[in-house]
């Protein structure tokens, strides 16, 4: 590689240590009830400022969608599902928001009709493609009984972030060193095929792993059979990569290489764009088990 890319990479693996070491310590102590709450607050965080990214591509492409509204429902849906989960007497709290999200987003151009249609839609589909499945690996940790065995939150969010990161680095690392033939030049030229196959096997036999390792280790507490590990893990291998190629399609779109400017990780849209694909799969998966 070259010395620029080299130092962009250590630069990466430096600042993704340090946050999966936060994400580790968030996990690890979330059944505390102000850990709880932090993690939550960190979800809505990261939707917020995902939402805000996903504003300034459509403000790109001469759209002027309404950010600050955008944001705030973006964090509304994230607490609303967090509530719904906490206080189950309210389980239809974010279906709620998504439908005030809707009035208010039409409230909004009734003075000014210009291009009402299109920036409604682009305003209404960044809190779909952002805020709703963020919001949701707040479901994944609190899973429904598997049985009457109460399910383990934290080590089936520990396989969503696991089996969709080890997804991308197959990718990456394999595409990098072994990459030949394009996977999809007008979206990403620098993603191949040997690195999208490498990815989808690496999500496999991570998925595999956290099989073994639930049904020998974990007490029933993360239930997963070996053929349920086998088609979930492809599941996650394909929807993780396809996630990634779409805020690819959004960048290029927008005209631009990254989402943001973060040291280190370029934008959050850039650091959870596979996980927006996966994690409703595994939350419908968990939901139905």
């Amino acid at each position: 590689m070259k010395p620029k890319r080299m130092a962009d990479l250590n630069r990466r693996i430096v600042v993704s240590s340090i946050l999966g070491a936060v994400v580790t310590f968030l996990i690890a102590f979330s059944t505390f009830p102000f850990v709880n709450l932090l993690l939550m607050l960190c979800v809505a965080a990261l939707a917020g400022i995902g939402i805000w990214e996903y504003a300034q591509l459509a403000i790109n492409k001469d759209v002027r969608p309404a950010s600050r509204w955008m944001v705030i429902i973006a964090v509304a849906e994230v607490a609303a599902l967090y509530a719904s989960l906490v206080f189950v007497d309210f389980p239809q709290l974010p279906i709620l928001v998504l439908a005030v999200a809707m009035v208010l987003f039409f409230l909004l151009h009734f003075r000014d009709t210009t291009d009402a249609l299109f920036t409604i839609a682009v305003e209404f589909f960044g809190v779909v493609y952002v805020a709703v499945p963020l919001s949701l690996m707040l479901g994944v940790l609190y899973p429904v009984p598997h049985h009457g065995i109460p399910q383990e939150g934290r080590w089936w969010l520990v396989y969503l972030i696991l089996v969709t990161k080890i997804t991308d680095m197959g990718a990456y690392f394999v595409g990098r060193l072994w990459g030949r033939k394009k996977l999809s030049p007008n979206l990403s030229p620098k993603k191949t095929i040997e690195g999208a196959v490498a990815g989808f096997i690496s999500a496999v036999l991570a998925s595999m792993l956290m099989s073994y390792c639930g049904n020998r280790f974990f007490d029933g507490a993360f239930s997963l059979s070996l053929s349920e590990s086998v088609w979930l893990g492809m599941l996650m291998g394909v929807f993780g990569q396809i996630g990634d190629l779409a805020e690819s399609l959004l960048k290029r779109d927008a005209v631009v290489k990254d989402s943001n400017r973060l040291p280190g990780l370029g934008g959050v849209l850039d650091m959870v764009d596979s996980l927006l694909f996966t994690t409703p799969i595994l939350y419908f998966f968990i939901r139905m088990h």
